[in-house]
């Protein structure tokens, strides 16, 4: 009988353990922000990224390249947003106005062209 009381409070601590170890690990943290697509900014409007490709004949004038790739920037207290920042495009990326609608940009990478669509 006195084994079969050790074994059950050995059995029930271990169990107590494992559960308080599986506790600690669900509630840790991050502080890395995120954000809710992949976006580039173009003056104060913001586009997200596409994988949606266009013909270049769509492709207007050039309004700029990426500046910044701002995704190690996200834990900085005061970072803004500016024009040109992307958190998914690499610097140098080309961006274009298309020859019609106005709510999306064209990004261009490898020579091919992507569309990313005016978020409000």
């Amino acid at each position: 009988m006195l084994k079969k009381a050790l074994l059950i409070t050995f059995l029930s601590l271990i169990l107590t353990g494992c559960a308080s170890t599986e506790d600690s690990v669900t509630t840790e943290t991050t502080e890395e922000a995120s954000w809710a697509y992949e976006f580039v900014k173009v003056n104060s409007y913001s586009y997200m990224i596409t994988k949606e490709e266009v013909d270049k004949s769509v492709k207007g004038d050039l309004i700029g390249e990426v500046q910044r790739n701002i995704v190690d920037l996200d834990t900085a207290e005061d970072l803004e947003e500016r024009h040109l920042d992307s958190n998914s495009l690499p610097p140098g990326t080309a961006l274009y106005n298309p020859t019609e609608n106005n709510n999306i940009i064209l990004y261009e990478l490898n020579g091919r062209y992507y569309i990313a669509e005016r978020r409000e």
